[in-house]
């Protein structure tokens, strides 16, 4: 077992000293293992967690949060290939495991440059992969009828390979769930046996959710567990105040994080194998490169995840790229496990890392100079652009080499840095460039500085303003919250210019018919999961909002009329109750797990010529009457457009790619779906829960598994569809139970 007992120190939420064990920061690249009853059927839709398959059939489970359950794609997978099953449970003969390898497992983690594990001891059905107290819901008496857990464990321990080991707090299976018996005889007991008898060094919680820390005692079962494993690594989900990890899941912070944190997500879609996906669905070994050094120069972990089959053998598809990354991981080691971010992170293109005291040919650790040149390395992810944070104003470049330590030519201008040297990397994967860089010199001491420290302060700006004027904001920081009173525009000199900061969640209030244009808002409260940061209210009717940058979302108060959004770059826009609202030609960018534009009852909604990427569902209509969602471009995790309850939508010519429902219609009446272009996602529509009176037609389904699902609906029209290239040819128009 790894005992290293440096820790690293940082300032906890209570004041004291948090710290993380030193290992943490020297293995930055993580295999997680899913597996349950769920990888029997090995299936969900595309995008979707196939671990999830019994709350996906309707089972009646606890604490089911964001997931759709049922799943109507989920269901009629079900009925066509396991119908005589009736519940999860009846697949555990078929969880053979027969050709568990746990070498192999291990001997793939370490060809991939993997350096640390977390298993999934038990996930939220209930199945203990090891034996397990208090409980005969395990893998020895049922099923591989083997301690899987323990023998993946002595691999990783003869391979240099840290365990770790992920725990579900709910349990759909467990009658005692979530009362003191199931705290007291199974969450304690299980956790402290995971670290105790079979030495995990990470407690990586889920399934937390349900219930707040003081129903798991959550403080006291880490407080024992760190004295069984002083060198434990803990994440934040077992609501414990001061967690040595912050956790993100299948999304990545936009910037440097300063304190440690994980990356996790599957080399697919899924976490549990999910026979759905095609190659296409899973990451290439490029795509894994990218990835890590994305994560390691923002300053965090990638626990990256496969899922094996039920015979216990991990599928190629989730393999070979693993391999083929491995070749670039495991040659610059000293790269991924020894460098910290730059003071930024790159970009698309281009990758920043400071390396720790290495030698000019990236090998062995030496240390470093600090007369000379500071030393910069360069991941280059997609060739032939420049390294533009490396400009003249962040100094001077001396120095450009290749891996080797060979130099090569480059040229530098305010454009940035340009390497004229094809690289030698192998075919496909990214070439790393060590960069010498000269700091510029330190600007001379102004006695008298032009430049305003403080925030400006708008408390009277708006002093004798009516229906009509105009306040034009110049240069600099503005201290909001400010509410711009009836009738009055208050407009910035552009985006880049003029900024409104706040230190509450709202830092612009807009009373009837005031409009903010050209310029950005901020709030300096942090985002909490997918829960959104209303810094711009509109609270009467006819307001604007033109032209603006928003950290954050557009709140819209119940019962205002007419409030418009345009040409703005946001997070999202939220509105309950509010009438003809209208978002239009701008551009949305979520964090996965959120709706881009929610809106709540009301009428005459337009969400029209807008881009919205990166969301969990990106419109989302609830309730609503006669509004239209048109000529968008969209990409989300599970949703594309959410009709739920709504009477007369109409969703017309807007292209979906790569989202597993294009369009979803949950109950409601005469919704209209037309002309709609979609692509590289699950299915082209859904049509569920009662609703009646749908009409699909002319839409263009490319490269979807299926095109049009109805199941448990009432009278639907389709003409006119096109089917291309669907993975499930039959399935163009599928029409279940009514």
């Amino acid at each position: 077992m790894l005992r290293e007992t440096r820790r690293r120190a940082r300032m906890g939420s209570r004041g004291g000293a948090v710290v993380t064990p030193s290992w943490w920061g020297a293995r930055r690249f993580g295999i997680f293992v899913h597996s349950n009853l769920a990888t029997v059927p090995a299936w969900a839709p595309i995008g979707q967690y196939a671990d999830w398959y019994q709350s996906h059939l309707g089972e009646p489970v606890a604490d089911v949060l964001l997931h759709p359950s049922p799943m109507v794609e989920v269901l009629a997978h079900h009925r066509e290939r396991w119908g005589h099953v009736e519940r999860l449970d009846d697949f555990w003969p078929l969880l053979t495991y027969d050709r568990f390898d746990a070498d192999a497992w291990v001997d793939l983690a370490r060809d991939a440059g993997m350096t640390y594990s977390v298993f999934v001891a038990k996930h939220h059905d209930g199945l203990c992969w090891w034996d397990a107290p208090n409980t005969e819901r395990t893998v020895r008496h049922e099923g591989p009828r083997r301690d899987v857990m323990r023998e993946f464990a002595s691999a990783c321990a003869r391979a240099d390979v840290v365990f770790g080991t992920y725990y579900s707090l709910l349990d759909w299976a467990d009658p005692r769930y979530p009362t003191d018996a199931y705290v007291d005889e199974v969450l304690h007991p299980h956790v402290l046996d995971l670290v105790e008898r079979y030495g995990s060094a990470v407690l990586w919680g889920d399934g937390h959710w349900g219930h707040g820390p003081d129903r798991w005692r959550s403080e006291e079962l880490i407080a024992r567990a760190r004295e069984l494993q002083p060198d434990l690594v803990v994440n934040d989900r077992w609501w414990i105040a001061d967690p040595d990890v912050r956790t993100y899941e299948y999304q990545t912070p936009d910037h440097i994080v300063h304190t440690p944190w994980e990356l996790c997500r599957g080399i697919g879609h899924s976490f549990c194998h999910n026979r759905a996906e095609r190659a296409e669905h899973h990451m290439t070994a490029h795509e894994v490169v990218s990835l890590l050094t994305e994560v390691i120069a923002k300053g965090g972990n990638l626990l990256l995840n496969v899922g094996p089959a039920a015979d216990g053998t991990i599928p190629e598809l989730q393999a070979a790229p693993l391999r083929r990354a491995g070749t670039w991981v495991n040659a610059h080691d000293q790269l991924v496990n020894r460098s910290r971010p730059w003071h930024t992170w790159g970009d698309d293109h281009v990758r920043y890392l400071v390396p720790e005291g290495r030698d000019g040919t990236h090998g062995d650790v030496m240390p470093h100079d600090p007369r000379g040149p500071d030393v910069v390395d360069v991941v280059v992810v997609r060739p032939g652009s420049p390294f533009p944070a490396m400009s003249p104003a962040a100094g001077r470049v001396v120095s450009v080499s290749d891996r080797d330590g060979a130099s090569i030519e480059w040229e530098q201008d305010s454009s940035g840095l340009r390497v004229r040297r094809t690289d030698r990397r192998p075919a496909g994967l990214a070439p790393v460039y060590r960069i010498g860089i000269e700091q510029p010199p330190a600007a001379p001491i102004e006695l008298f500085s032009t430049v305003r420290n403080a925030p400006i302060d708008l408390t009277h700006r708006f002093d004798g303003t009516g229906v009509g004027s105009v306040v034009q904001l110049g240069d600099g920081l503005h201290a909001g919250p400010v509410t711009v009173p009836t009738g009055v525009t208050l407009r910035g000199l552009g985006t880049d210019r003029t900024v409104i900061r706040s230190d509450g969640p709202t830092a612009v209030i807009l009373e009837r018919g005031a409009r903010l244009e050209h310029l950005t808002v901020q709030s300096a409260v942090e985002r909490v999961a997918w829960f959104p940061v209303p810094v711009v209210r509109a609270a009467g009717d006819d307001v604007v909002v033109l032209g603006c940058t928003l950290d954050g979302h557009v709140l819209v108060d119940p019962g205002v009329h007419d409030a418009k959004v345009r040409a703005s770059l946001l997070h999202g826009v939220v509105a309950d109750g509010a009438t003809r609202v209208v978002v239009s030609r701008c551009r949305l960018r979520g964090m996965r797990w959120d709706v881009g534009i929610d809106i709540t009852g009301g009428h005459g909604h337009l969400i029209e010529s807008c881009e919205l990427h990166h969301h969990l569902c990106a419109v989302r209509l609830t309730g609503t009457l006669d509004s239209t969602v048109r000529g968008n471009q969209l990409e989300s995790r599970w949703w594309g457009v959410h009709l739920v309850g709504t009477e007369a939508s109409h969703v017309s010519g807007n292209s979906t790619v790569g989202t597993m429902r294009a369009v979803d219609i949950e109950g409601g009446t005469g919704a209209e779906i037309s002309g709609n272009a979609v692509s590289d996602g699950d299915s082209g529509c859904i049509i569920e829960r009662g609703a009646t009176g749908a009409i699909v037609s002319g839409n263009r389904w490319e490269r979807c598994r299926i095109g049009l699902l109805a199941w448990d609906a009432g009278t639907v029209t389709h003409h006119d569809n096109a089917g291309i290239d669907l993975h499930e040819p039959d399935h163009t128009v599928m029409i279940g139970p009514a």
